[in-house]
């Protein structure tokens, strides 16, 4: 069962329905997921919010990459960021 404690975080609590619908989803999936299938399941998640013609805020962003990292080792964490920064910088 994915963890949902990120659900409790402040600035969780106005969040559209339909991005923490897409958020639980994310989480469930993620779960026990290697890094090197973490960023097509973020460029999934992207995908579905654009389908609905939503973004996420910069806090539900941080929330997301939190829910995908979590089990990650610190190296491994380093390389999602640095995959992170340039999928930011092909924006």
């Amino acid at each position: 069962m994915a963890d949902t404690s990120w659900t409790n975080n402040p600035k969780m609590k106005n969040v559209d329905p339909r991005k923490l619908a897409i958020l639980l989803e994310l989480a469930k999936e993620a779960e026990g997921m290697p890094m090197d299938r973490l960023v097509p399941l973020l460029m999934n998640t992207n995908k579905k919010l654009k389908e609905q013609n939503l973004t996420f805020s910069k806090d539900e962003s941080d929330i997301m990459i939190d829910i995908l990292t979590k089990n990650l080792s610190p190296k491994e964490k380093k390389q999602f960021e640095m995959i992170k920064k340039i999928m930011a910088n092909k924006k």
